[in-house]
């Protein structure tokens, strides 16, 4: 399947026909489009074949994303439902989760740490099987104060890309994450962007404290 649809454009899938409203974004592994079907709001994923920094993928990324959703279904992970996934032609669709990014969470409302506790009740649950998953915000979305993981991306556990030593220190930037976010400057979160290495060293006193309420 191809990679770029218009607004509005009707796109025969496996799933039936879907119409494109309007393009969500770009990961490592390929582009997401909000689309409707049968008066369902969905996301269409097209994977794409570009290399990312620090990240390698070993499989077809369908089999990948298939695979992990199972996975995390299997576990309780909060995860959108997969809909249809088609190998040959490189998609997948999956039911769209309404709410706010973690990003804009983190901008807006990280005062509310319901949100925190979640976090650590979901690594909690995955490290215990031995699994990762990319704890950056903009692959979660927060809908009436429930916290979805909506990428499909899973890892075998790797201290150093822990919850506790990685992620979790993107959520406690919040001024950073602003910067970020409305600048793109990576710098602001990142204290080696090549390696995607966060900030720490201001972060420990917060993120101590959420360590002792919730872990």
């Amino acid at each position: 399947m191809r990679q770029s649809f218009i607004n509005g454009e009707k796109v025969e899938t496996g799933l039936g026909e879907i119409e494109i409203v309007s393009e969500l974004g770009k990961g490592k592994s390929g582009f997401s489009f909000k689309a409707i079907h049968n008066n369902k709001e969905v996301v269409l994923k097209v994977m794409h074949n570009e290399s990312a920094p620090y990240y390698s993928f070993n499989k077809n990324k369908v089999i990948l994303e298939t695979n992990a959703y199972e996975l995390l279904e299997r576990l309780g992970a909060p995860v959108p439902e997969l809909l249809y996934s088609n190998i040959e032609e490189n998609y997948l669709i999956k039911n769209y989760v309404h709410g706010k990014t973690g990003s804009d969470w983190i901008i807006q409302d990280s005062e509310n740490e319901i949100i925190i506790k979640q976090l650590f009740e979901i690594s909690k649950k995955l490290e215990s099987h031995k699994i990762n998953i990319d704890y950056f915000p903009s692959n979660f979305v927060i809908d009436n104060d429930r916290l979805y993981y909506i990428d499909y991306e899973v890892n075998n556990y790797d201290p150093e890309w822990s919850f506790l030593n990685w992620g979790i220190y993107y959520w406690a930037n919040r001024e950073g994450f602003t910067k970020f976010m409305k600048e793109g400057d990576a710098t602001a979160i990142n204290v080696d962007v090549d390696k995607g290495q966060p900030h720490k060293e201001p972060f420990r006193e917060i993120v101590n404290t959420w360590i002792q309420k919730y872990l």
